[in-house]
């Protein structure tokens, strides 16, 4: 004979199992929940700020009255704009230094990988820009390249008094000026990133390279540089994207803009628009069109280096 069941076991358990919890739908809710405050912030200090910056480029708005929208004015005024020109090409300048970002760190990261002679010193002395922030360094720059600083002093002490100048008076060494501490600067983080890369390549290619007879600059550019070369497009894009977007705390805190505009880049022209000239409308375009700029060779490098592949 069958067991007999109690009547309403049967309903009862089928209606417990279709109350479950179905527990990835619980765990995507607090997923969300988790996400909210994140989400929050990046809608606040992201979304928000570039929306906003979308709407008032099209707009004549000083900050303090209601925006008035004027179509496209500002990019026609923008294209005629002869000091943002100069600026631009005073940041195609700084970006002309990328090829010795790329290179100089190569060399300094491979002494240190491979313990040559002095590497205990390269290894406590490369990273010391990166520590501080910009603002500091370009501080200490202006500092030193003052007429009275210690640079000029430090050449008159030596007999060079001939070479003393003013460095940040004068619009083509001001210019290097900003650009050696921009490099200098961005040193030692380049040096990290081929580090990192170096020690994920097998050990044993550059001792058969050596086996097989090859000098260090050979193991360097036959082995290392080939392994390198993801690193080698960080580095590029990068470095490239800081000589466009990330200019503004050196050439304030060094000259200023100045002598004149002759140190003055698109960041720090967008700062003086809208800041000082209360041109916030037209600062915004100005920012929309450096934006796209730099997205443009950002894109243009990653497919030229990636030849397309994913």
């Amino acid at each position: 004979m069958q067991p007999s069941v109690p009547a309403g076991t049967g309903s009862s358990s089928a209606g417990t199992s279709g109350r479950r919890r179905n527990p990835l739908r619980s765990e995507a809710k607090w997923g969300v929940l988790y996400a909210l405050p994140a989400l929050a912030v990046l809608a606040i200090f992201v979304i928000y700020p570039v929306g906003s910056i979308i709407v008032h480029a099209f707009t004549r708005w000083d900050g303090f009255t209601d925006p008035v929208f004027v179509g496209l004015k500002n990019f026609q005024a923008l294209f005629a704009d002869q000091t943002f020109a100069s600026a631009l090409r005073n940041n195609i300048f700084f970006a002309l230094s990328v090829p010795i970002q790329l290179v100089l760190p190569l060399g300094l990261a491979f002494l240190i990988h491979e313990r040559l002679p002095g590497w205990r010193f390269y290894r406590w002395t490369y990273f010391l820009p990166a520590i501080y922030s910009t603002v500091v360094l370009g501080v200490l720059a202006r500092l030193a390249l003052q007429v009275d600083g210690p640079l000029n002093e430090a050449l008159a002490g030596v007999g060079l008094g001939g070479l003393v100048h003013d460095w940040l008076g004068d619009g083509p060494t001001a210019l290097a000026s900003i650009l050696f501490v921009f490099v200098w600067a961005n040193f030692g983080y380049n040096v990290v990133l081929y580090l990192a890369g170096m020690s994920g390549i097998d050990a044993q290619l550059p001792e058969a390279a050596r086996l097989d007879g090859a000098n260090q600059l050979q193991v360097l550019r036959h082995v290392f540089v080939p392994g390198l070369r993801r690193v080698m497009e960080i580095v590029l894009v990068t470095s490239t994207i800081n000589a466009f977007a990330y200019m503004f705390t050196y050439v304030f805190t060094i000259t200023n803009g100045g002598p004149g505009f002759s140190t003055f880049v698109a960041e720090f022209d967008i700062y003086n628009n809208a800041f000082a000239f209360q041109k916030l409308g037209y600062a915004c375009a100005m920012g929309l069109c450096l934006a796209l700029l730099i997205s443009i060779l950002g894109f243009i490098q990653i497919r030229s280096l990636t030849g397309g592949r994913e």
